[in-house]
């Protein structure tokens, strides 16, 4: 289950004020993480780690998708050892998070090749 409104995440709001007449001039907005660690195991049917599985989806003839070959070597994230030669990207399945719950699509239908990089 995702939810892109989860209570895991925190707003700072800077707002600033002219200080002859008290009119707003200027805001920021600070998004980040209230929590870095939550996750101890996953239910049947649900996925958690959600840009593992954009990351980690196939990449496309025209080129979109997750991580490119170059990308997967990068960070280690082909079936190869680091140095060989084998280019056979990692999937959902090779990772215990990822692949305990036997859930790898998402629910809404929506395909991690087409969320990936936004």
């Amino acid at each position: 289950i995702r939810n892109d409104n989860s209570s895991r995440f925190g707003k700072f709001i800077e707002m600033s004020f002219r200080a002859r007449d008290g009119a707003l001039f200027g805001a920021t907005i600070d998004v980040y993480l209230l929590e870095k660690v939550r996750l101890v195991s996953v239910n049947p049917g649900e996925r958690n780690y959600h840009v593992f599985y954009e990351v980690l989806s196939p990449r496309r003839g025209d080129g979109s998708g997750g991580m490119t070959t170059d990308e997967r070597r990068r960070y280690m994230l082909t079936r190869g050892r680091p140095g060989s030669s084998s280019d056979a990207p990692c999937t959902v399945r090779d990772f215990k998070m990822t692949s305990v719950s036997g859930t790898f699509d998402r629910r809404d239908g929506v395909d991690d090749a087409d969320t990936y990089g936004e």
